[in-house]
C-alpha cells in the first residue's frame, strides 16, 4: 500500500494522471503493469518516482497535465480497491513481517553447549601444545593452566546461576524486540491498506504544500544540470522537486483530488 502513491501522486504526476487508460499509458511509455507495481512500491517506501518515465508528461500543455493528474488519482483510487492490488499488498505485507527469534533448546541446554565447547577448545589447545618444542610448550602450558582455572570459576553454582540468568535475559530481550517490531509492522502494514494509503496521501499533501512554482533554475557552471537560483530550494525534498517539475496546474489538481480521496477514507473509518 505504500507504493503507487509515491510514484503517481507526488513526483510522477505524469504517472498519476496518465494512468487512467491504457492508451494514455502507451503515450507516456508506461505499461499498465509497471504503473501498478510502482504504486505498491511507493506505499512501502514513500513518495518518490521509482523510475517511471515522465518526459512525455512534461511536453503536455499545463491544462492537460492537470486533467491527467486528476485522472491519475482517480485511477489510483480505483486500483487500490481491486483484488490485484489487495494481492500485491498482502504479499508486500507478509514480506516485511518480522520473524520470531529462534532458540536452540532450553537455557540450561544452551549453557551446557557453551561449557562443552569450552572444554573441547581446551582439549584441542592441550593437544596442539604437546607437539611444540619444550621452550614454547612451557609458556603456553602456563597460559592454558590459567585459562583452565578461569573456566573452573565459571562452573560454581553461583556462577552457573548468573550465566543462566544472562541467557534468559538475552532471550527475553530478543522476544521483546520481536514484539516491538511486530507492533511497528502492524502500524506500517495494517491488514486494511486504507491507513497506509492515507498516510502516503498526507505525505504528498505536506510535501506539495509550499512548492514555489515561480522558482528560477539556472545551469551549473559545467552545464551538466540545472540548479535552483535560491540555494535553499536545493535542500528541498525529492517530492517537492517532483511537484515543481510537474508544474502548478498538475500539482494543484492532484492535491485537490487527493484531498477528496482522503475525505472518503476518513469518512469510511
Amino acid at each position: 500500500m505504500n507504493r503507487v502513491l509515491g510514484v503517481l501522486v507526488p513526483g510522477v504526476l505524469a504517472v498519476l494522471g496518465a494512468v487512467q487508460a491504457a492508451d494514455i499509458f502507451a503515450q507516456l511509455g508506461i505499461p499498465v503493469k509497471t504503473a501498478e507495481q510502482a504504486a505498491v512500491t511507493i506505499i512501502s517506501n514513500g513518495i518518490h518516482n521509482p523510475g517511471l518515465p515522465s518526459a512525455s508528461f512534461k511536453l503536455l500543455p499545463p491544462a492537460v497535465r492537470a486533467q491527467l493528474a486528476t485522472a491519475g488519482v482517480d485511477w489510483l483510487k480505483a486500483y487500490t480497491k481491486t483484488p490485484e492490488f489487495k494481492a500485491h499488498y498482502d504479499n508486500l505485507r507478509q514480506t516485511h513481517k518480522p520473524q520470531p527469534p529462534q532458540f536452540e533448546g532450553t537455557p540450561e541446554e544452551e549453557l551446557k553447549r557453551a561449557d562443552d565447547e569450552r572444554k573441547q577448545e581446551a582439549e584441542e589447545s592441550k593437544r596442539a601444545i604437546a607437539t611444540l618444542p619444550e621452550d614454547q610448550r612451557r609458556a603456553l602450558e602456563q597460559t592454558l593452566a590459567a585459562s583452565a582455572a578461569a573456566l573452573a570459576k565459571l562452573d560454581t553454582p553461583e556462577q552457573r546461576k548468573l550465566r543462566l540468568d544472562e541467557i534468559r535475559a538475552a532471550r527475553a530481550a530478543r522476544v521483546k524486540e520481536y514484539d516491538q517490531s511486530v507492533e511497528s509492522w502492524r502500524r506500517a502494514y495494517p491488514d486494511d491498506a486504507s491507513p497506509a494509503i492515507a498516510r502516503r496521501l498526507r505525505e504528498f499533501l505536506a510535501a506539495s504544500a509550499d512548492v514555489d512554482f515561480d522558482a528560477v533554475v539556472k545551469p551549473t557552471e559545467d552545464g551538466s544540470r540545472l540548479r535552483f537560483e535560491n540555494p535553499g530550494y536545493e535542500a528541498k525534498s525529492a517530492p517537492w522537486k517532483l511537484c515543481y517539475r510537474a508544474g502548478r496546474e498538475a500539482t494543484l489538481a492532484a492535491r485537490s483530488a487527493v484531498t477528496g480521496w482522503l475525505r472518503e477514507i476518513d469518512a469510511a473509518r
